[in-house]
């Protein structure tokens, strides 16, 4: 099976690089715009053409959640149209679309139960509500094909591009050891997923192809981000002060939703949720980032 990975560069891009040729998958990665713009709808149905592969998961979005409030137009042709294209183009040629998701479209706050598939949204920004629109335009026009796999706080060994390479776990060790003041929001509740976890998650739903349609792949358990980072810094041997602080204490341009925590219920009902609790996925992070020193 030939897979085709758009983003292969990314945080979960990295992972789905490594992990998929272990699981006896061919793999063709395009790492940027300079390589594959999934805006470019004639360059996509081009790549389709020219590499058959049997599947394609994008990971390509415009993950700037609050730049996505100042130009919404850029948020919609990348998070939307773009995947609405690209769905149509693989469903044409029968090739598996694999759409990755967000938690963001989600809202489970004041009732604080982890969320199914078959829950109603809460979009909040125009970054949550151009994502729902990828999701809702790739089950539209890859009716037999499409996946959508929603995911949430992505960690991995890749590092994030628009935070410099990191994620939130290594910016919160970065400023530890460098003993800058910490401040983190407590009042919002997700399931931090490790990318390496999700990519063999990923993995095994392409093995199985249990049928197309929404499915959340997120880590067991929950937590504050104000607590993820307590637990990260906890693991790594650092010793900080984590101030807990509000939402509203960092003003940002778009609203996050209070609590994204996702349930994999449509995984399990299928017997393949592979995902394991955050503090083990966390743990083996830092061991094989931050190993201790010998």
């Amino acid at each position: 099976m030939k897979i085709a990975v758009i983003g292969s560069s990314g945080q979960l891009g990295h992972d789905l690089m490594r992990i998929l040729p272990a699981a006896g998958l061919e793999v063709i990665g395009f790492s940027g715009r300079l390589e594959l713009d999934i805006a470019n709808a004639a360059a996509v149905e081009a790549m389709l053409e020219s590499h058959r592969p049997d599947a394609v998961i994008n990971t390509a979005a415009f993950h700037n959640v609050d730049l996505c409030e100042s130009r919404p137009d850029d948020a919609w042709k990348i998070n939307a149209v773009a995947v609405r294209d690209a769905a149509q183009a693989c469903q044409k040629r029968k090739i598996v679309w694999v759409q990755i998701g967000t938690d963001y479209v989600a809202e489970g706050w004041p009732a604080c139960r982890p969320i199914a598939e078959t829950a109603a949204v809460w979009p909040k920004s125009i970054y949550a509500t151009s994502r729902f629109a990828g999701d809702c335009l790739t089950l539209a026009h890859a009716p037999q094909y499409g996946y959508v796999v929603r995911t949430c706080g992505l960690f991995g060994m890749a590092g994030c591009k628009l935070k410099g390479g990191l994620n939130f776990v290594d910016t919160m060790i970065a400023a530890a050891k460098a003993g800058k003041p910490l401040r983190v929001v407590s009042d919002q509740i997700v399931a931090p997923t490790a990318t390496d976890t999700l990519s063999r998650q990923l993995a095994a739903l392409l093995e199985h192809l249990p049928g197309p349609g929404l499915y959340h792949a997120v880590s067991h358990g929950q937590c504050s981000w104000h607590e993820f980072a307590q637990t990260a810094l906890k693991m790594a041997g650092l010793t900080a002060t984590v101030e807990p602080v509000t939402s509203s204490a960092f003003a940002a341009a778009a609203i996050r939703p209070r609590y994204s925590v996702l349930d994999n219920a449509r995984l399990r009902a299928v017997g393949l949720d592979l995902m394991e609790d955050w503090p083990k996925s966390l743990q083996r992070y830092i061991a094989g980032k931050y190993p201790p020193p010998a």
